[in-house]
């Protein structure tokens, strides 16, 4: 999963619906749309069907996810004797991103980052968080569209631990724990790249490939943070002057330290002391 991606994604929800046999009578079992206008990500629960997407062809099994980005040319067909049956969230989104106070947003266009149509395995579990939204959506009680989104979001790591699961080598998942706990430990330490690669027995260059697909962030990204948490911990929570913090936090120049937390939060270590 991309968590870059993620970290600026922000969803709204457009209608939460549930393709069952009935649906596919009234259509002839053949739904086409010349051109999309939504961003659609489905999940397949029962039956078979054929999703053509400008002219490529995908099969649709149980377990099957897919997703539809606006201004595709789609046909979904299958079969009375096994009509295909899946839930479908249809949303828009931008992508927002902060540069200290200031934040961009950007129009979302492309898909969300998974594969186009994709099989998982763990069909109960999605099953049950698809479904979930779709209950919510359709009973619209009070809060339902900030629960729907916040369900919306959950599916989707829900949807990259499975893939993870089926795809990825659990050593090096474990080894991206091993560094993280690591960076939690010592990281008042003059930790670096090279070293935490050591740490977890990985070559330098394949540690920082790996650790940034599955958290977002480059290992001294990540590092930094925990640094910057730690920093704004012991602002708020001690009296000790910003010097001291800076190296209890692993900060050895105070004044580098400085510069990166006004580029953090928009403030300087004091005046966010004093907020």
């Amino acid at each position: 999963m991309d968590y870059e991606f993620l970290t600026g994604f922000t969803p709204r929800m457009v209608d939460v619906v549930e393709r069952e046999a009935g649906f596919w009578e009234r259509f002839n079992y053949n739904l086409l749309r010349e051109r999309t206008r939504l961003h659609v990500l489905c999940y397949v629960y029962a039956g078979k069907g054929l999703l053509e997407l400008d002219g490529e062809r995908h099969l649709l099994v149980p377990g099957s996810l897919f997703q539809i980005r606006p201004n595709r040319h789609m046909r979904i067909t299958t079969q009375p004797d096994s009509p295909v049956c899946f839930f479908s969230f249809h949303f828009q989104y931008r992508l927002t991103s902060w540069e200290g106070i200031n934040m961009k947003i950007m129009e979302g266009v492309e898909e969300l980052p998974f594969p186009i149509v994709q099989y998982v395995q763990e069909q109960p579990a999605l099953t049950a968080a698809f479904r979930k939204v779709f209950q919510l959506w359709r009973d619209k009680n009070s809060g339902y569209v900030w629960l729907v989104k916040l369900e919306f979001l959950n599916t989707l790591q829900l949807m990259n631990q499975l893939s993870t699961m089926q795809q990825e080598d659990s050593s090096t998942l474990a080894a991206i724990q091993k560094a993280i706990q690591y960076m939690k430990s010592a990281y008042q330490e003059p930790l670096t790249r090279d070293r935490l690669a050591e740490h977890v027995s990985l070559s330098h260059g394949y540690f920082s490939v790996s650790f940034k697909k599955h958290t977002g962030m480059s290992p001294i990204q990540y590092l930094t943070q925990i640094r910057m948490d730690s920093a704004k911990h012991l602002l708020k929570s001690s009296m000790l002057p910003i010097k001291k913090i800076a190296e209890e936090s692993g900060f050895p120049d105070s004044f580098y330290f400085s510069r990166l937390f006004v580029k953090e939060t928009g403030m300087s270590p004091r005046d966010y002391r004093n907020s």
